[in-house]
This record gives structure tokens, C-alpha cells and sequence, in this order.
């Protein structure tokens, strides 16, 4: 495996702490899967991020990854900051199992934050190439932090198979395992799809567990720091 050198095209600013990087290559890659990116760093030459590809390969846009600023957050912070047209990233190959088996499946789709950028490019790819009903349940804290709000918006209103439910926190408080369930039990015999902070994944799983959802149609996508830089692999045979 080598690492890919990808242009970025443009950087969209999504919301106040978010922004899509649009690169302008050619990807191969399924919906929900994501891209490791190679971020550069004073103290260890570069450390290597995760972020979920929220483009479809199915429509011919350009492939882009999105990224929301952690708080701590020394990779996310500089790619908001110092992204931009004409810079190039270097890049693993798209990896992740996180991504459905038939798009012709009815899909429930659970969302909190950025949790949204692999759901996104399973709701375009699904919509564009599938025939199932997708029901997407999507948290943030307020209404100025939800990702893609107009682009949801937009799909829904131009696809009767889609429905989008928002949870917002500042007015309903966090979801409850009863509330999510309630919001799963009439599609039962979908397939979950759910990504987003440890604690509402878990309250979600619960939910679903309760609705004796099997396992084999529970996925759940988990954003965690890699143990190790993939690319000093690489450097080191390349040396």
C-alpha cells in the first residue's frame, strides 16, 4: 500500500466549527467508508487522522472528506485552519466496513455531530442507486451546529423515500434509550446504521437492543485515534 497524494480542490465551510475538504482526484471507494489523512506536526513530523468520506461515489462529484473541530483537537484544528485550494494532503487509500450490503434495503440511519459525514454519503448513494425507505435520526446540541442542514433539507423535500427526524439537544435534552427506541421500533426490519459520540452510540445500541434489532443489522461506526502512524510504515520502506 502507498499513500496517495490528493489536491484540494476547495474548502466549504459547513458550519461555524465544520468544513468539507474537496479534493480534486479519483477515488475508489463505498458509501460510509472513510480516508486516513496525514497531518503534519512540529513534535512528530505528522500524525495520522481518520475522517469519513461524506461525498457519494455513486454521483460523480467530487470525493470530500468533513471535518468538525474537536475541542483538544490538534489535527481537526489545523485542517480547519490551513486548508486550502491547492494545498495537497497525502492520503491512505479509502478503508471501512461501515457501509450497506444492498442499497435496496430499508435504512435506519441514526446521526449525532459530525457522526453525519459517513451517513450522508449512505443516504446520496442509497437515494441515487437503491429502492428502500430511509429514515434518518440526526442529533446535535442546536440548530447552528448541524451539519449539512440544508443539503438534508434539500433530499428530503425530493425524495419521498427519505424522512429526517432532528433531535436537538438545546431543546429536548440528550435522547433517552426509550425515546430512541420509539423513533426504531416502526423500522424494525431495517438495517442500523449509527455514528456519532460513544454515549448516544451506546443509548442507541441499547435501543435497538430492546427491539431485539439482531446483530447482524446493527453497524456502528466508532471514531477512535489510531494506536500508531501508518505512514512511518510507510516512511521507513521507503528509506
Amino acid at each position: 500500500m502507498s499513500a496517495l497524494r490528493l489536491p484540494v480542490a476547495e474548502v466549504v465551510t459547513e458550519t461555524a466549527q465544520a468544513s468539507s475538504i474537496v479534493f480534486d482526484a479519483e477515488l475508489d471507494y463505498l458509501p460510509g467508508q472513510y480516508l486516513t489523512l496525514r497531518v503534519p506536526s512540529e513534535l512528530t513530523g505528522s500524525v495520522a487522522r481518520c475522517y469519513s468520506l461524506s461525498s457519494s461515489p455513486l454521483l460523480g462529484e467530487r470525493p470530500q472528506v468533513t471535518v468538525k473541530r474537536a475541542p483538544d483537537g490538534y489535527a481537526s484544528n489545523l485542517l480547519c485552519d490551513t486548508a486550502c485550494a491547492g494545498a495537497v494532503i497525502e492520503a491512505l487509500p479509502p478503508m471501512g466496513v461501515f457501509t450497506p450490503k444492498s442499497l435496496d434495503a430499508d435504512l435506519l440511519l441514526f446521526a449525532g455531530g459530525s457522526g453525519i459525514t459517513p451517513i450522508l454519503s449512505i443516504v446520496k448513494s442509497a437515494l441515487h442507486a437503491g429502492t428502500g425507505r430511509i429514515t434518518l435520526v440526526y442529533a446535535n446540541r442546536d440548530a447552528e451546529s448541524v451539519i449539512f442542514a440544508d443539503a438534508l433539507a434539500a433530499l428530503a423535500a425530493g425524495n419521498a423515500r427519505l424522512s429526517v427526524t432532528h433531535w436537538l439537544e438545546s431543546e429536548r435534552g440528550l435522547p433517552s434509550v426509550e425515546q430512541l427506541a420509539d423513533l426504531a421500533a416502526p423500522h424494525a426490519d431495517a438495517d442500523a446504521f449509527t455514528c456519532g459520540p460513544a454515549p448516544f452510540m451506546a443509548a442507541v445500541t441499547d435501543a435497538l437492543k430492546e427491539l431485539d434489532f439482531p446483530r447482524s443489522r446493527r453497524h456502528v461506526e466508532r471514531f477512535a485515534s489510531l494506536a500508531a502512524n501508518p505512514f512511518d510504515r510507510l516512511d521507513s520502506r521507503a528509506g
